[in-house]
């Protein structure tokens, strides 16, 4: 793919790391999902209204260390002053620029840095490197998140890649993140967007961390075209499995850098009436805090899961269910005996655990993903600002 790339240490971070992404490319076919929090940050205002309007866009900018959320009118106007310099830079309309931000809410941005970070990266543009491009737009990430896998459609080869931030401020709708996913292949719109709707349902809003919405979340797949394979009616199911191959990995992997995380926490529910059911009971336990810290505890305290399936008010009969924790199975339909100690070392020694829970009631599932809660997320969040 011709996707072109240029970064920036502009001074937004205070690590004086990289802070600004420019990203180049032929105008291509997109599709986009946004926060749905009501304080939604000036870039996810000003990009809803480009989607609204534009079927094709060839540029993606990002700026890290401020959120540009809660700023308001001004805000705005640095938002689209970052899509009109980036497209200044690049020798492209302004209309076919997505903007993005990331980091502290309620801070305007300093835009002489800005706007010199992107005039620099845009200088200075080269081929995508997925991990230098992860790098520019993390922020208290652990490390950097990025993935690609290759397909094949009758023996023509096509590419899925992409990178992704976030570690805190992790919830749907969506998880508090950036997400990119850029591929080769001939795409329409109606059907990039369907196919997005369904991989972001399964991965990026099915993540939790700590139950908080963000202002600033949001997810892009752009398709290039530059490729020979064409999606169609025959092979589009095949093309989404590679598309939710790489959503799902970056999602996994925002859950794992949840902030002071030890162990990343899969979440099955199976025998429910609904995908819906499934959804909200695979929810509610994502979000106990005490399940979580219990998980940190290495406490198999399963009374903890249950109560937080209970608390959906759905209506469950618990003498149907079954919850294991890996392979132990702590609870059918009443407590029973199982190695304590043993389960408590499952947790221990694992840094991914899996809990499934049978409900006897019907035929859906769904997987959740979240992580354990411990000392350390309390420490980075009560001197975020400070």
């Amino acid at each position: 793919m011709s996707i072109k790339m240029g970064v920036a240490k502009a001074g937004i971070k205070p690590s004086g790391d990289y802070d600004i992404l420019v990203l180049k490319f032929p105008p291509s076919v997109y599709s986009a999902v946004f926060t749905k929090n009501s304080l939604a940050a000036a870039p996810v205002i000003y990009d809803k209204l480009v989607c609204s309007l534009q079927d094709k866009i060839s540029a993606i900018v990002v700026n890290s260390g401020n959120a540009n959320a809660g700023t308001g009118q001004q805000g705005y106007e640095n938002a689209e002053k970052m899509a009109r310099i980036t497209a200044e830079s690049l020798g492209i309309s302004k209309e076919e620029v997505l903007v993005f931000s990331t980091g502290v809410i309620g801070v305007q941005l300093p835009m002489d840095k800005v706007k010199n970070g992107i005039e620099t990266a845009s200088l200075s543009l080269q081929e995508l490197d997925l991990e230098l491009a992860a790098r520019a737009i993390s922020t208290t990430d652990a490390f950097y998140k990025y993935y690609e896998t290759n397909g094949l459609i009758e023996d023509k080869v096509f590419t899925v890649k992409g990178i992704a931030k976030g570690a805190g401020m992790i919830h749907p709708n969506m998880a508090t993140m950036l997400a990119y996913i850029f591929t080769d292949v001939k795409v329409d719109k109606p059907t990039l967007d369907q196919i997005t709707k369904l991989v972001v349902d399964r991965t990026f809003n099915s993540i939790s961390v700590d139950g908080c919405e963000s202002t600033n979340d949001s997810f892009v797949i752009v398709a290039t075209g530059e490729s020979d394979v064409e999606i169609n009616d025959s092979n589009k199911l095949y093309f989404a499995k590679k598309v939710y191959e790489v959503a799902l990995e970056l999602a996994k992997m925002i859950v794992k850098d949840g902030e002071g995380a030890t162990k990343l926490i899969e979440i099955n529910v199976h025998q429910a009436f609904s995908k819906d059911e499934a959804r909200k009971i695979a929810e509610s336990i994502s979000l106990s805090n005490l399940f979580k810290t219990a998980t940190f505890g290495n406490d198999p305290n399963w009374g903890r899961i249950l109560a937080a399936v209970g608390q959906t008010h759905i209506g469950i009969d618990f003498s149907q269910v079954k919850l294991y924790l890996g392979d132990f199975l702590l609870y059918s339909g009443q407590p029973l005996e199982f190695d304590k100690k043993q389960a408590s070392e499952y947790l221990k020694n694992n840094k991914e655990i899996r809990i499934d829970l049978y409900l006897g009631r019907g035929e859906e599932e769904w997987t959740y993903y979240t992580c354990d809660l411990g000392y350390k997320y309390v420490e980075i969040n009560a001197e975020y600002t400070t």
